[in-house]
């Protein structure tokens, strides 16, 4: 039995914004996935991606069984062969890195048996929006130092993957590594730009938000903003953190519109000014639906790794947004 892109929704379990073009299921954002079940002995999965750049190929997991495994993509097609023993057997693809560095497309799966229509109930609907801490770029790197490679990326290891399998959660991750608010020293583009597309700038597709509405937004921006404001002069930084914070209060109103309750989380780096910057936020828009949440920095806990948090800092954090949400919803 073969399913196409045409039948991937009948039979898959898929979380995350997503796509088909050209015969081709895109999974690019952060942990976008797809999980299904399946009668027989031999599991086919046709995949194709695209890196950006050298040194910033997609990497995926696939799982079978509970078994995982990490798999680098190579820019072009795969095909991936699994031989198990004979019986019921479920497998998952999930997209490690971020849409910003590469794609990731699923294009068949087959099996020498049947596969059997496939689902998951989950207690509630997540959507994290954020920047590189959301992609969990860097968890992988043993050091404080290194470059900027998908290698050492894993959305696995990340916060928002930890907190949706810990409330039994269906989540999609919306984010993009250097994305400020307003303006980045690592990007030109800014995710209140880019958020109402269905793949940020790879799809500008209109993303019809009636078909994922979230319980829950948790939003992780300004790093990078701040990052940008810390090289100006004294006069010009004040003018523009006005303009981080006018954009801010601006995309959460519209955040908030869409309906749901949204927690802006700060503290994974040492910029101070980020935590009062956001308290003022949420000051400003005063809605009973909007909360804020500190977290320990990586820093604090000695736990930087590529410029970026590692996992202590990443399961910290977790924990404490979980416990959050379960005392607010």
């Amino acid at each position: 039995m073969i399913l196409h892109s045409d039948r991937f929704e009948e039979y898959l379990y898929c979380q995350g914004r997503r796509y088909v073009e050209d015969g081709r299921l895109f999974l690019n954002h952060s942990g976008a996935s797809a999980k299904g079940l399946f009668r027989g002995s031999v599991l086919v999965l046709k995949m194709e991606s695209k890196a950006s750049e050298r040194g910033r190929n997609a990497y995926i997991r696939f799982t079978i069984d509970g078994k995982h495994r990490r798999i680098r993509m190579p820019n072009g097609s795969k095909t991936l062969l699994t031989a198990v023993g004979e019986g019921e057997h479920t497998f998952e693809v999930i997209k490690l890195t971020e849409t910003a560095n590469n794609t990731f497309a699923l294009l068949s799966c087959e099996t020498d048996g049947r596969f059997l229509p496939y689902s998951e109930q989950k207690d509630l609907k997540i959507e994290f929006i954020g920047d590189s801490i959301s992609t969990g770029f860097g968890v992988l790197c043993p050091n404080e130092y290194g470059e900027y490679q998908t290698k050492e990326q894993d959305e696995t290891k990340a916060f928002p993957y930890l907190t949706a399998c810990a409330l039994n959660a269906e989540y999609h991750v919306i984010a993009a590594g250097g994305w400020p608010i307003y303006k980045s020293k690592y990007a030109p583009y800014a995710i209140p730009d880019y958020y109402d597309n269905t793949d940020l700038f790879r799809n500008f597709t209109p993303w019809d938000h009636g078909s994922f509405r979230p319980d829950l937004r948790v939003v992780t921006l300004g790093t990078n903003d701040f990052s940008y404001l810390a090289d100006l002069p004294e006069d010009v930084q004040a003018k523009e953190r006005e303009e981080v914070k006018k954009r801010f209060v601006a995309f959460v109103k519209k955040l908030l519109c869409l309906g749901g309750k949204i927690i802006l989380v700060y503290g994974f780096f040492e910029y101070p000014d980020l935590g009062v910057l956001t308290e003022e936020v949420k000051k400003e828009i005063d809605s009973p639906d909007l909360y804020t949440l500190q977290v320990q920095s990586a820093a604090s806990l000695s736990d930087v790794r590529a410029g970026h948090p590692g996992k202590k800092t990443h399961r910290k954090a977790f924990q404490k947004l979980s416990s959050f949400i379960k005392r607010i919803l």
